[in-house]
């Protein structure tokens, strides 16, 4: 449990951070070019690079961190306790209570197969099925892709749109004159 509470948190304090960047980053947003340097100016032509983008992209840089600190540590802590419960459950639990699965593997069989259910057998005992096996590691890597693609798609758009922005300007003027 505690390996898993340090996951939990970490995650936690990532997404707490990537949050509130978006939330600034919004903010800043909503004022216009007061928060935008240039990086490129042709007269003709020009690039702005906004804050907004700048943080959308530290909070890709924090999840980032939070997600090796996740998945190469505690996430192997984690899982080299479960090993130790399944090992102790079934060396020694098994005989005892005279049961399918103890307590840590079944968790671990609900965990992993996303189809996971079970049977009771003629004797009166559970039987655990499933086929559509998912790791855990396998679902964690997905949120982290996830969530760090839509940063990356998010930097983007913001750089686009806050430089669409600032061309129409430029072309505006460009027009009017």
């Amino acid at each position: 449990m505690h390996f898993n509470e340090m996951c939990v948190k970490s995650r936690q304090l990532g997404l707490t951070f990537v949050a509130a960047a978006l939330g600034v980053a919004v903010v800043l947003l909503s004022r216009g070019e007061d928060f935008a340097f240039p990086i490129v100016d042709l007269g003709f032509f020009a690039f702005q690079l906004h804050v907004a983008v700048v943080l959308v992209l530290g909070a890709w840089g924090a999840l980032a961190a939070v997600r090796g600190l996740d998945l190469n540590v505690y996430h192997k802590m984690l899982r080299g306790a479960v090993t130790f419960g399944e090992d102790f459950e079934e060396k020694y639990m098994k005989q005892i209570f005279d049961l399918d699965k103890g307590m840590t593997q079944a968790i671990s069989h609900y965990s992993r197969y996303e189809d996971a259910d079970k049977t009771i057998s003629s004797s009166g005992k559970y039987q655990y099925v499933g086929r559509n096996k998912v790791t855990a590691e396998e679902k964690i890597r997905k949120f982290y892709t996830y969530t760090i693609r839509f940063l990356w798609v998010a930097a983007l758009a913001l750089f686009l749109v806050t430089n669409i922005a600032l061309w129409i300007k430029y072309y505006s003027n460009l027009c009017a004159a």
